[in-house]
This record gives C-alpha cells, sequence and structure tokens, in this order.
C-alpha cells in the first residue's frame, strides 16, 4: 500500500512509476513470494488516470473512503 499526499490528483510519471516497480521487485525478492502483489494507492486526490498509474495501480482510495 503507498500513501501520498498531494494538493491535486498524485500523477505517477516516469521516474515515480520506476520507484514503485522497485519497491514491488524488492519486496518480492526479499520475501521470496510466488503470489501476485497489488499495488493500492491511498491519495488524498486520487490518481491521475494515465499510462503508468494503467499498468501499475490496482486499486486507488481517496481520503473520502477514509472518513
Amino acid at each position: 500500500c503507498e500513501m501520498k499526499f498531494s494538493d491535486g490528483e498524485f500523477t505517477i510519471d516516469k521516474q515515480v512509476a520506476a520507484q514503485l516497480r522497485h519497491k514491488r521487485d524488492v519486496l518480492r525478492q526479499v520475501t521470496r513470494t510466488r503470489k501476485n502483489l497489488f499495488l493500492t494507492m491511498v491519495t488524498t486526490f486520487g490518481v491521475t488516470d494515465n499510462a503508468y498509474a494503467k499498468e501499475l495501480v490496482a486499486t486507488s482510495l481517496t481520503i473520502d473512503a477514509l472518513f
């Protein structure tokens, strides 16, 4: 679960996408899991719908879901 704060929608760009992939790969390597890993973004205003988000994000929750 990745949590981000932003003044508007959070945008996953090339650099952030690389960081998220790296975190996922390290988790898989350290835990030696063969199970699927699903990235969930918890944000204030949501995630911008772009190619990186479509590739990486399985679920996106906004602050409204928490309160």
